[in-house]
């Protein structure tokens, strides 16, 4: 963001608008009708949850939410100083008993990444800030990779030409010949892929490695975690909780399949790291994404809390197994300050209407 906005974003935030928006939002939120906004008086402190994927020194638009450890260590300091950084389990504890402090906030990790480990660890022991890693156990020491990497590195390995578009209209053609091109068509293509019931899902995956000429995924694996690198993450404090054994959408999969991705993912890490895993994370994570009957699989699993990615701040009392979470995509640290402490204030509904509505401004 460049000009006059981004000055008037920088005057606001010298001028203490972070801090303003974040004490206003400890007590109050704001809701939007279809009549206006108005003011109502919290009940508790609302808790924010934040979504990573990858720290990486060289972010490529064909990493998932990739940031350099450069941005990730200003974020992670202004946590440090601004909020109240929590483990998710005491999280938990304190939304039971009604003693979430201000500012609350925890920082949570998607798939399991070896640069988790590498990049953003450091970090967050330089800052104190606690973390949880949800892991997509089939991925884990196996040489494979979530099928969503499995798309992307295949378009970042095209070289010109073009691909079939998945899932679009019928002799409809994606141009490759630029990164801005395969970045596109790689999105595109994952947002076609996402709806589809699991078989033909994975099937088009293949499909469109071939067309490509990808490689086995089984080659990349060395961008995950293995098990040893999650227990050093744990001996440092960082938690793990289960994201399925291999990523499906849980609401495109059988019930019974559901089950068995749900109760697996949770089985392997505790086998692994000899302790009970009471967190949970729901693939993609959207509302349309898992069911009122996955929510209930979740539960008799044993988990304690599970993370979608609705986004918003949550409030005592919420459902803990429908935790709202957000992605902090801003590059500009004044930005940033403002977006966290500006999205805590907005009620649930307000958020999720913005983020629906694509606000990134």
């Amino acid at each position: 963001m460049t000009g006059p906005r981004a000055a008037a974003v920088a005057i606001f935030q010298a001028a203490g608008g972070a801090g303003f928006l974040r004490a206003a939002g400890d007590g109050w939120t704001l809701e939007r009708g279809p009549t206006g906004s108005r003011l109502r008086r919290r009940k508790a402190p609302p808790f924010l949850i934040l979504i990573y994927h990858r720290v990486h020194p060289e972010p490529t638009p064909f990493m998932i939410d990739a940031i350099p450890p450069e941005r990730f260590d200003r974020q992670m300091r202004h946590l440090a100083e601004a909020y109240h950084p929590l483990a998710l389990d005491e999280l938990i504890e304190r939304s039971r008993t009604g003693t979430v402090p201000k500012g609350a906030v925890a920082v949570t990790f998607d798939d399991g990444y070896a640069d988790n480990e590498a990049h953003a660890l450091p970090i967050l022991r330089k800052h104190g800030v606690p973390a949880t890693v949800f892991l997509v156990t089939g991925c884990i020491d196996t040489g494979r990779v979530p099928w969503h990497d499995e798309v992307l590195l295949a378009f970042a390995g095209a070289r010109g030409g073009s691909v079939a578009a998945v899932g679009g209209a019928e002799g409809t053609i994606l141009p490759l010949h630029t990164e801005a091109d395969r970045h596109r068509a790689a999105f595109a293509t994952l947002a076609a892929l996402k709806p589809l019931p699991e078989r033909d899902r994975l099937a088009a995956v293949a499909a469109v490695r071939a067309a490509l000429d990808a490689e086995s995924g089984h080659g990349d694996g060395a961008i995950m975690l293995d098990w040893e690198g999650v227990r050093r993450m744990r001996s440092h404090g960082i938690q793990f909780g289960a994201h399925t054994v291999t990523h499906p959408i849980l609401s495109r999969v059988t019930p019974e399949r559901a089950r068995e991705e749900i109760a697996e993912s949770k089985r392997a890490i505790e086998e692994k790291l000899g302790e009970e895993v009471t967190l949970f994370a729901y693939p993609n994570g959207r509302p349309e994404d898992f069911t009122d009957t996955n929510v209930s699989q979740v539960q008799t699993a044993g988990f304690r809390a599970a993370l979608t990615t609705s986004f918003g701040a949550n409030e005592t009392g919420d459902d803990p197994f429908r935790w709202r979470r957000g992605t902090p995509w801003e590059t500009d640290p004044a930005r940033f300050a403002l977006k966290v402490a500006y999205y805590r204030l907005q009620s649930a509904a307000s958020s999720s209407r913005s983020a629906r509505a694509g606000e990134r401004a």
